[in-house]
């Protein structure tokens, strides 16, 4: 708390990123947006996964905005974690999970999409635009099936992909309104 009484600039943040976090998930799993409804989630767990996803999207977006960067993505992880549990397991596992599995399996899932990330950038640094989208749709595959992705996986998961990419600016602008 601040000597004001305010919030803190680490509260304003993780709220700021929970708030675009939230909004990416809304907008590419459900209808009346703009956002190609694509995603074919086959495993108990799917949902759980892709909102992980969205959390790396969120960190990769908006992360050289924060003041503390990891402390934001820790604090935003025990929330999806917990919010996943308390909210709807059913929905996020297909059944109850017991609380650490479900941590494990998040910072599983992270650390392995934010690996993906640092690729991204450094496929999009070298100037290879068709390769670093193809990363974010395998990304996206990885959330809905372990089986590689086919060629009819990746026609169908690149216009998410690409929509995804185009609003990475977008959702640091978003996030660095929202964390003023």
């Amino acid at each position: 708390m601040g000597w004001f009484g305010g919030k803190s600039t680490h509260k304003k943040e993780v709220d700021a990123a929970l708030r675009v976090l939230s909004n990416l998930f809304e907008k590419t799993t459900g209808s009346g947006s703009d956002a190609p409804v694509v995603l074919r989630f086959e495993l108990p767990d799917s949902r759980y996964r892709y909102f992980v996803f969205c959390l790396s999207a969120v960190q990769m977006a908006c992360a050289h905005r924060m003041k503390n960067p990891d402390a934001v993505l820790n604090d935003l992880l025990h929330t999806v974690v917990t919010g996943a549990i308390s909210i709807d397991p059913q929905q996020f596992f297909g059944g109850s999970i017991e609380p650490q599995r479900a941590a494990n399996q998040a910072a599983e899932y992270l650390q392995d999409y934010l690996h993906r990330w640092s690729a991204y950038v450094d496929i999009v640094g070298g100037g290879n635009a068709a390769g670093a989208t193809g990363i974010i749709a395998g990304m996206l595959r990885s959330t809905e099936s372990p089986k590689p992705p086919s060629e009819a996986d990746a026609h169908r998961l690149w216009p998410l992909a690409t929509w995804i990419e185009q609003r990475l600016k977008v959702m640091a602008d978003a996030f660095t309104n929202m964390a003023r």
